[in-house]
């Protein structure tokens, strides 16, 4: 069963998935499948072998439960699924397809939408869902594949077709937003030298910049949304306090703004500011790694070995500004 890939945020206080708006594009389809994987491998010697299948878009083995929490987590991160009440939805097909009619013919579309919307209610349960959902996604296989950027062929079109407007593979996200708001030869490039130090700035561009990382590590969900689990698991995975952290995130949502465009600034200038501010650089350099590749953590299960290399990945990124 090939699941198609998804964007996932999630709230404040719990792990409870909150499902982003599709359409999709083809890195946020990426970014959710890693994190589907990383969050559902389990240690062992099958663990490659696993992972390997899961690429190639065969969720098996089919009696293992990894698989099927994999198999939900896509589902349900995607908006196809809802855990709260039980349903299946096929309105992110309709709208994927509206986004990238080029991408499936309309017929094979509604023949998908129409099994979904089929799909009676099921219990919010790893292997309920799959069972579930694995008839009908056999039968539209290539439909869904096509859909949701699973297909290469089509999808490197796509990173093609936006170039400069979507974080290319193993491409940072920092790289990406800096190429984006202060592109080489522009008049402030070298604010880039005090943005690297984490200094501040106060003017529309560098907000429109924060905003473009925050929301491109899924710390603000797309709909402006400050996703506190998503810091807290890179403190946890730089081994930091989160307790502390917070108690700082608790403060800055108390102040958080009306004006939708200056919340991923406020927060970012709000944590550079705050007592754990050194924990926090720490885990945001991390990440920028990270963000090169999202498939960083799953040949093998995370340890502490991040200190070294990212210190000279975020030393070379700086140099060549």
């Amino acid at each position: 069963m090939n699941l198609p890939l998804v964007l996932a945020v999630v709230t404040i206080s719990s792990l409870t998935v909150v499902t982003a708006k599709g359409p999709f594009d083809p890195e946020e389809m990426h970014f959710i499948f890693t994190r589907c994987m990383e969050d559902n491998l389990k240690d062992g010697p099958d663990r490659v072998k696993t992972l390997l299948k899961w690429k190639e878009g065969v969720t098996e083995p089919r009696d293992d439960p990894a698989t099927h929490c994999f198999a939900k987590c896509v589902l349900e991160m995607s908006g196809l699924y809802d855990a709260a009440s039980g349903k299946f939805d096929a309105s992110v097909i309709e709208a994927q397809h509206k986004a990238y009619p080029n991408s499936e013919d309309k017929g094979k579309v509604d023949a998908l939408v129409k099994a979904v919307q089929a799909l009676p209610p099921t219990k919010n349960d790893c292997t309920a869902v799959f069972r579930a959902f694995g008839p009908v996604h056999m039968a539209h296989k290539a439909t869904s594949i096509n859909l949701f950027h699973d297909n290469k062929a089509l999808t490197k079109e796509i990173y093609e077709k936006l170039g400069k407007d979507i974080r290319q593979r193993k491409q940072s996200y920092f790289e990406f937003c800096e190429n984006k708001h202060y592109p080489v030869g522009s008049p402030k490039r070298s604010d880039l030298c005090k943005i690297r130090q984490y200094v501040v700035l106060d003017d529309a561009q560098f907000k429109q910049h924060t905003d473009c990382i925050m929301k491109g590590l899924r710390y603000i969900t797309k709909d402006n949304i400050l996703n506190c689990d998503e810091i807290k698991r890179d403190f946890k995975q730089v081994n930091k306090d989160t307790g502390a952290l917070e108690k700082v995130l608790n403060t800055c949502k108390a102040k958080e703004p009306r004006d939708v465009k200056e919340k991923s600034w406020h927060y970012y200038k709000c944590l550079v500011e705050s007592s754990v501010v050194n924990d926090f650089k720490e885990a945001f350099d991390y990440r920028e790694v990270r963000s090169q590749n999202y498939g960083y953590h799953l040949m093998q299960k995370f340890r502490l070995k991040y200190r070294k290399s990212t210190e000279n990945s975020v030393l070379h990124n700086m140099v060549i500004l």
